[in-house]
C-alpha cells in the first residue's frame, strides 16, 4: 500500500471516529461535581467561600460553605456519603454552572442532597425557563444522604444549571448540603408497532 493510500485511510478512519465521538450522549459528573477541587485558601473565610468564581468550575451567589464531612463546630455532624467535601447553601444562596447540551434533547440532572437541620428545607433546581422546588426530606438510609433527579428539555446549545436555597430559615446555619452532581442525556424511546398482550 502506498504512503498516500495509508494517509487517506488514516484520515478517513480519524474523521469517522471523530464523528462517532461527537455523537456520544452527555453522561457523567459535572466538572467538579463532587467538589473535591477546593477553593484557594485565600478565598475561604473558615468554611465560607469568598468570591463569585472562587469555587472551581462553579459560580456562586450568597452564603455558600465548603465543608468536609464529619464533626463540625457547634455540634453538627455532616455526613458526605459520596466523597470527602460538599457545599452547603445558606439562605438565598445558589451555585450554578453552564453546560453544553443539544437543543431539544432531554437531560436528567442527579445529585446528592442532605438536610442539615430539622427545619423544612427546599431546593430550587432550574435551567432558563424551567424550574422546580424539591422538598428535602429526613433520610434514614445507612449512608446519610439521598439522591434526587430532575429532568429538563434543553432549549439552546448551553444551559445554566442552578441549584438555589430559596428558604429563609430561623437558623442561618441551616441549609442543604449538596454533592455528586451529574447529568445524563436521555436518549429518545424507540416505539415498535404491535399489539400489547
Amino acid at each position: 500500500m502506498s504512503p498516500l493510500s495509508l494517509l487517506i485511510c488514516f484520515l478517513t478512519y480519524f474523521s469517522v471516529c471523530n464523528g462517532y465521538a461527537s455523537a456520544v450522549p452527555l453522561d457523567g459528573e459535572l466538572p467538579n461535581g463532587h467538589f473535591e477541587e477546593s477553593p484557594h485558601p485565600s478565598n475561604l473565610k473558615k468554611t465560607v467561600i469568598i468570591g463569585k468564581y472562587s469555587l472551581p468550575k462553579w459560580e456562586i451567589s450568597g452564603l455558600v460553605e465548603y465543608v468536609k464531612g464529619g464533626a463540625q463546630p457547634g455540634g453538627f455532624f455532616f455526613n458526605v456519603p459520596r466523597g470527602v467535601h460538599a457545599v452547603r447553601l445558606g439562605n438565598e444562596a445558589s451555585i450554578s454552572q453552564n453546560v453544553n447540551v443539544s437543543p431539544s434533547s432531554v437531560y436528567s440532572l442527579t445529585f446528592g442532597a442532605t438536610r442539615t437541620c430539622a427545619q423544612d428545607e427546599v431546593l430550587t433546581v432550574s435551567v432558563p425557563g424551567q424550574s422546580t422546588d424539591l422538598s428535602l426530606q429526613t433520610v434514614f438510609s445507612s449512608n446519610g444522604g439521598d439522591t434526587y433527579a430532575w429532568a429538563f428539555k434543553a432549549m439552546s446549545n448551553v444551559v445554566k444549571i442552578t441549584l438555589h436555597n430559596p428558604g429563609v430559615q430561623e437558623d442561618p446555619a441551616c441549609g442543604p448540603l449538596l454533592d455528586a452532581i451529574a447529568i445524563k442525556q436521555m436518549l429518545p424511546f424507540n416505539y415498535t408497532r404491535g399489539t400489547i398482550s
